[in-house]
């Protein structure tokens, strides 16, 4: 039997009772309140949120039967984890508040019988007599103890991941360090050996095809002369590669303007730098940018057969972006494979992702390409903007 939605007089816990004790006699309610894979419960709007009834299925959960669950008021109470007390037991009398809203909400964790923590999401709504006023919370506690131990599990994997992600961006830090000493050493050691040696020489054979009356001679000495000087080209061109000088002298943007030249003039492109920069990045973020930008630029003189290349330097996001677009003939990413020995495509994301930033390819057959990249000027910021 269903009882009347209107209680006997007054809005009092034995009005609530009278009320209650109709519905709780209910075989529809029963059958409906004990198939469910919760605790499903009714208590009063009352300070201490008097329990009037709590169904089966917190004897399989807790471990406590529904009698000493409505008879022990206290219980819920006495059995929430202190580091949940004070926020939830707040909670609650907020929500028994007058003028509250009619809705509870919380996660916390109970102690069950036999000591384990059980973690419960509760949610109960208050059920109002056609008056408007309070007759009881109906309420549902989900045991989330798997889902809670999962998240922890997965919080845990993340803090691993995040440090792990430091640590490599620390290491690849030094390591560009490392290899741009080594790149600064052997260009100091080409430029101070080799090329200093083969000038001294070339300078030796010019005197000599000055000298000589022979004119077989003569163009012997000068043909060795134009092979000499042209492999003191190719060496400072080397140079060039492995170190600029105005990489350290005058920074990111003047050491790419002049190797877009370079790179433009040796292949025949029309190419355009253009960038502004309110401050100087790092050296191992201004050397990576330089060496992805170095990378697709080959990829451009070797593989592109394009008419025009344009390089982009702007500050966006507490970081740098990059961007070489050319008007090649393009490729498709996902079957492009790299050429042996040399890393092509594949390195540039990997650098930029070590230094907590990204990296993106995008072409076509026929539409030429696009590489971009992101890097954080410091590391506080690293992954603010995904590709």
């Amino acid at each position: 039997m269903t009882p009347s939605p209107d209680p006997a007089p007054g809005d009092d816990l034995d009005a609530v009772h009278w009320w209650w004790g109709g519905l709780e006699g209910s075989e529809a309610f029963k059958t409906l309140a004990e198939g469910v894979p919760a605790i499903l419960y009714i208590d009063a709007p009352d300070q201490e949120s008097t329990n009037l009834y709590t169904s089966p299925q917190i004897e399989e959960i807790l471990g406590f039967t529904p009698e000493e669950w409505v008879n022990r008021p206290a219980m819920w109470l006495e059995l929430l984890h202190p580091d949940d007390f004070d926020r939830v037991t707040k909670l609650n009398d907020e929500s028994n508040a007058e003028g509250a809203g009619d809705l509870f909400l919380a996660e916390y964790r109970l102690r069950a019988r036999d000591g384990a923590m059980v973690w419960f999401r509760d949610e109960a709504v208050m059920v109002r007599d056609a008056g408007g006023n309070p007759l009881f919370w109906r309420g549902v506690m989900l045991d989330i103890t798997e889902l809670k131990l999962t998240e922890e599990k997965l919080q845990r994997s993340l803090e691993i991941l995040r440090r792990t992600m430091e640590q490599r961006q620390v290491l690849t830090a030094r390591l560009e360090v490392a290899q741009e000493d080594e790149r600064r050493r052997i260009a100091a050691d080409i430029h101070d050996d080799p090329i200093q040696v083969m000038s001294a020489a070339d300078m030796r054979i010019q005197g000599l095809a000055e000298a000589a009356d022979d004119p077989a001679l003569r163009g012997s000495l000068e043909e060795i002369h134009r092979s000499v000087m042209s492999a003191i080209e190719r060496l400072r061109s080397m140079l060039f590669e492995l170190r600029p000088p105005a990489l350290e002298r005058e920074g990111l943007l003047a050491a790419l303007e002049i190797y877009v030249k370079h790179v433009g003039g040796e292949a025949g492109l029309h190419a355009e730098m253009r960038g502004q920069l309110q401050s100087e990045p790092p050296g191992e973020i201004r050397a990576i940018l330089f060496r992805i930008a170095q990378e697709a630029l080959a990829n451009v003189r070797k593989h592109a057969d394009a008419r025009s290349v344009d390089v982009e330097v702007a500050e966006r996001d507490g970081g740098i972006t990059l961007q070489v677009r050319d008007d090649g003939r393009g490729f498709d990413p996902a079957t492009e494979r790299p050429v042996p020995g040399h890393l092509g495509m594949s390195a540039m994301p990997e650098r930029a992702e070590l230094a907590g930033g990204w990296c993106r390819v995008d072409s076509a057959p026929g539409r030429g390409t696009v590489v971009e990249c992101w890097l954080p000027i410091r590391p506080n910021v690293a992954g603010a903007r995904t590709a």
